[in-house]
């Protein structure tokens, strides 16, 4: 009986097409060159939790305790892990994107992705005179006064997670200057999902 139901469970699985879980999960690594140097992110870190502990913040703009929401402007998609590898590989080893760390300097030299270049949200600031010049880095033209996104790169943001708002705060400022919002993703996990998950860390070196 036990053999008859396990082979009508099995023709019920070849004719609906289930999908097992080894046909969903994806092989979390990633190789790739960037600035030159190849670059390999893999799960390897065997303390996840202790290191995750770096990237903790509780969001000094709040009152109380803040969460960062999961769309964090309209147009604008959120990423997970595999999205994140996706875009290391494809758009920022074909040197049509970033992805960009919105934290302040000291927050990186905790620790960053790598493969991802330093953007602190205070760069694109109304008062930073040297924002235009920025902008042109990313690609952005300027045609008779005008900026022009045409050529702008594919920006992916993060910054330390979900209890932080340096990502919200660049792409804030991004949306102000005319940065497309189709040009932007925000990769909503940062630094305390990509840690917790054990996922390659780079530190600064002096």
């Amino acid at each position: 009986m036990l053999r008859l139901a396990a082979t009508l469970f099995a023709i019920f699985c070849l004719a609906s097409g289930v999908v097992t879980a080894q046909d969903i999960f994806k092989e979390a690594k990633a190789s790739f060159i960037f600035n030159g140097e190849r670059v390999n992110i893999s799960r390897e870190n065997q303390e996840p939790a202790r290191i995750a502990t770096r990237f903790s913040t509780n969001g000094a703009e709040c009152d109380e305790p803040c969460i960062a929401p999961m769309v964090i402007a309209d147009g604008i998609e959120t990423f997970g892990e595999l999205d994140v590898l996706a875009f290391l590989v494809n758009e920022v080893a074909g040197n049509t994107g970033l992805m960009v760390d919105a934290r302040m300097p000291a927050d990186r030299a905790k620790g960053y992705i790598p493969g991802t270049v330093s953007l602190p949200y205070a760069t694109l600031s109304p008062e930073n005179e040297f924002k235009d010049e920025i902008l042109r880095a990313l690609g952005v033209r300027e045609i008779d006064g005008m900026f022009t996104f045409t050529d702008a790169r594919e920006l992916l943001v993060y910054d330390n997670g979900p209890s932080a708002d340096d990502a919200g705060k660049l792409v804030r400022n991004l949306l102000d200057e005319g940065y497309p919002a189709s040009k932007i993703r925000y990769y909503r996990g940062g630094m305390q999902v990509w840690a917790i998950l054990g996922f390659s860390i780079k530190e600064v070196t002096s």
